[in-house]
């Protein structure tokens, strides 16, 4: 019984995966004919980042020392979204990759900066209080993926994803990767 109690102390509430709000902007130099309102409200699901550190492997007479070499993350955020029937946010989306790469006039953007921003998902209490970000800079639309819509499709709302590329991942708003203050998660009082 200790051990439960012991784990129940520890881990408070804990982060549940549903409790989550992404932060989403389109650079203000791309156009914006939809919109986007409810990016947050119909983004079904969103990843956290992963980070590893390659091993350097060094041998001496038969022997391996394992020294941590560079970090690595995979530069592909992934996030998924409801579809409106308007195509709102898959539009917004589509004009931000034309910008970007407008292959039937065959141009591209002539300032790269221009057409990246800084995008980001947080984790949120019980009480929806956010209490760690996630910040991935540089981010652009990378790939969108197709729909599909068919008969047998009934009772269904479609979805879609956007895999956005990016240049690093922080953890807050910051330019280096260290924690910014946050909320401590709220405790829910039993009246």
């Amino acid at each position: 019984m200790g051990k439960i109690l012991d784990l129940k102390q520890a881990l408070g509430p804990g982060a549940r995966a549903n409790k989550y709000r992404v932060n989403f902007n389109i650079p203000p130099a791309v156009p914006k004919t939809a919109d986007l309102s409810t990016v947050d409200t119909l983004c079904n699901a969103a990843t956290l980042p992963q980070k590893s550190i390659g091993p350097i492997e060094v041998w001496n007479q038969g022997r391996k020392l394992v020294l941590p070499g560079d970090t690595a993350y995979p530069n592909e955020w992934t996030l998924t979204f409801y579809n409106t029937e308007e195509h709102n946010i898959r539009r917004a989306i589509l004009e931000w990759m034309r910008s970007i790469d407008h292959f039937q006039d065959n141009m591209h953007s002539g300032v790269p900066i221009e057409i990246m921003t800084t995008l980001s998902v947080s984790q949120l209490d019980s009480a929806m209080n956010e209490t760690v970000r996630y910040s991935f800079h540089c981010c652009w639309p990378k790939e969108v993926s197709e729909i599909t819509v068919g008969d047998s499709e009934e009772n269904q709302i479609q979805t879609f994803t956007v895999n956005f590329a990016y240049t690093e991942w922080v953890i807050g708003d910051g330019e280096l990767d260290k924690p910014l203050q946050y909320n401590s998660a709220t405790k829910n009082f039993i009246a």
